[in-house]
């Protein structure tokens, strides 16, 4: 691929998932969410964990002043209040503001190359923008079990023609965001960071995988 040239949708995704397959596989195959068992306890302790790392990787996705990353924002932004509203609806309530805010910092760093590189916020939106699939699949399986709770963090956020349709329109944001190596690169970088920085949420510890 000549550099200026906009890359496919493959060779966009290819690089990204291959930089970041071996955790996503442990990070899935190891949340309590993921067990069979998984009960409306679990579902809100997943949800407590989650939060800092949204609010953190939102504020990343807001620096660069990129207007497509800035729809990914407005999107988390929603989706962390249907985040709140589950959280009260499981009857627990979130982390306390200190606590939160605390744990958002202790991110911050390690995401702070979103600001210079705007490449490197579109890998940390991949991470987030997949794993809404991962939630469409794991509102399927858990739903009836949990019911009557909504769930609402694991529906789509804004997908009036449906989440595949909005996954594709990202891609396709994507690969027009990384038009040459480097950028792809950054946007490697990106994803891990993503990946790295969510699973100690959980307990998990990226190194050694």
């Amino acid at each position: 691929m000549s550099a200026g040239a906009q890359p496919s949708v493959a060779e966009v995704l290819r690089p990204l998932r291959n930089a970041t397959h071996a955790l996503h596989e442990a990070l899935d195959s190891r949340l309590p969410i993921a067990r069979e068992n998984a009960s409306l306890a679990d579902y809100a302790a997943h949800l407590r964990a989650l939060r800092p790392w949204l609010e953190a990787v939102r504020q990343a996705l807001a620096a660069p002043g990129d207007p497509g990353l800035d729809r990914v924002a407005r999107r988390t932004d929603r989706r962390l209040a249907a985040l709140a509203l589950d959280l009260e609806d499981a009857g627990t309530a979130p982390a306390g503001e200190g606590a939160a805010a605390s744990a958002e910092a202790s991110l911050a760093p390690r995401l702070a190359q979103a600001a210079r590189e705007p490449a490197f916020a579109w890998g940390l939106a991949y991470v987030l923008e997949g794993s809404q699939l991962g939630g469409m699949a794991m509102h399927k399986r858990l739903g009836p079990r949990l019911a009557p709770h909504p769930m609402r963090y694991f529906q789509p956020v804004d997908a009036p023609d449906g989440l595949p349709a909005q996954w594709k329109d990202f891609v396709a944001q994507l690969a027009a965001a990384l038009r040459d190596p480097a950028a792809v690169g950054s946007a490697q970088r990106g994803a891990v960071a993503g990946f790295e920085t969510l699973m100690p949420r959980f307990g998990l510890q990226p190194a050694g995988l």
